[in-house]
């Protein structure tokens, strides 16, 4: 019975020196494999050491560099004056260089969103005013596209893709385009021409982002020789027009979609370029005013107080037609307004132009055409006619002096009146 006994416990002992041995194997089995796996992962990157880094890399000179310029280009955006336009193109075009020659200081994207490029909005405060000392005198350098799949869709037509509903071509990209062109534009003359009426300012917006003046723009940076119809297409002379357009906005949405941080502004900037040029005569006309609204979508009055104030500062001059109505009006007398002539187009613009007339009832004349005015606008038209009749020295001499004898007449009826009362 007791060699039983002490059988059982011999037997238990080796169980556990059994047990021991195996757990010791065991251990050195799973520090092996993770020493295979350490050696695994250095081939799989070079099997250099100093390459693991390039895992996870850490912050370089050149990512630093790139930082500094992102913050620069923003603080510069918000109040437009951290830097002179020209300084900025340099800063972007020095951005773009250092990614295009350094893909692995780029800084990473978003983890929480692989794969998406959606750019941001366009915040009002990067879209400044037009300055005429700021336009450039020749026309400003292309923005580039950081992506080759983006600058290959913005020049090619459906017809050279490969049938598919989900190709990228210059179509798709156009109508993202246009509708950073027509927002860009409107930001633009809110800012730069804030007393302009909507009508007026819808006008000017139709002369920038028309298709004969993208197409313009197009032709100079030479967008149609780049572009690829595929086989067997031809294109029609009429249709280039059209189509140079259309690869001129496809080519704004690819500089914007390439670079989701800094893309818009750089789109911005080149539209503020080309655009200033061409409407650099309305500009310097707005400049040369002698009174200046401050836009109110942009400088929201916090309370009654602060709105009354601010309407007090911004007193604007009075209309022309309330002007002559205050200087030859007078019981009796009537001026009015209607339109003459035939409307045509601007030779320049190609927008419809109206001519209205101003008229006078009163001071000895009936139907009297006083002056008359020319605009895209009716409205404008007739404050036109207004402004010539004003600044017709020499007419408004006789009326005013009519005017003076009628007043004087009036008075003296008055007076005799109330003489004969107190009689």
């Amino acid at each position: 019975m007791m060699e039983s006994s002490s059988g059982q416990k011999r037997k238990s002992s080796d169980n556990e020196r059994t047990d021991e041995r195996k757990s010791k194997h065991h251990k050195k089995n799973s520090a092996a494999s993770q020493e295979s796996k350490s050696h695994k992962t250095d081939r799989d990157v070079g099997g250099d050491p100093s390459s693991i880094s390039q895992v996870e890399p850490g912050p370089s000179k050149i990512s630093k560099l790139l930082k500094a310029l992102d913050e620069a280009l923003e603080s510069n955006a918000v109040d437009g004056s951290f830097m002179s336009e020209g300084t900025s193109r340099k800063c972007h075009e020095l951005r773009a260089s250092l990614q295009d020659d350094s893909p692995n200081d780029q800084i990473p994207p978003n983890p929480s969103q692989p794969g998406l490029n959606i750019p941001k909005t366009i915040p009002a405060t990067l879209v400044t005013a037009w300055k005429l000392s700021e336009i450039p005198k020749d026309m400003p350098p292309l923005p580039p596209i950081l992506n080759k799949t983006l600058e290959t869709a913005c020049f090619t037509h459906t017809n050279a893709g490969g049938g598919k509903v989900t190709d990228l071509n210059y179509e798709r990209l156009e109508w993202v385009g246009d509708a950073y062109l027509e927002l860009t534009a409107t930001l633009l003359i809110a800012q730069t021409f804030p007393a302009s009426s909507p009508g007026k300012s819808s006008q000017l917006r139709e002369r920038l982002v028309r298709n004969s003046q993208l197409s313009q723009f197009a032709r100079f940076y030479e967008f149609d020789k780049r572009a690829n119809f595929g086989p067997n297409f031809v294109v029609k002379a009429d249709d280039m027009t059209k189509i140079s357009a259309d690869i001129f906005e496809a080519y704004v949405a690819a500089v914007i979609l390439s670079d989701p941080e800094n893309g818009i502004s750089m789109a911005v900037e080149w539209l503020k370029g080309l655009w200033g040029r061409m409407i650099s005569q309305d500009i310097a006309k707005e400049e040369r005013k002698d009174f200046h609204y401050r836009n109110p979508m942009w400088h929201l009055p916090g309370d009654v107080k602060e709105a009354v104030e601010t309407s007090q500062a911004q007193a604007a001059p009075m209309p022309f037609k309330d002007q002559l109505q205050k200087s030859l009006g007078a019981k009796g007398t009537k001026i009015y307004y209607e339109d003459i002539g035939q409307v045509y187009r601007d030779r320049k613009t190609k927008l419809p132009v109206f001519t209205v007339g101003v008229f006078l009832d009163g001071w000895g004349e009936k139907g009297k055409q006083l002056g008359y005015g020319s605009a895209g606008g009716k409205k404008e038209a007739g404050a036109k006619a207004a402004q010539m009749v004003l600044n017709n020295k020499k007419l408004m001499a006789v009326y005013l002096e009519k005017k003076r004898l009628f007043h004087e007449q009036m008075e003296l009826e008055r007076e005799a009146l109330e003489a004969a009362g107190g009689a």
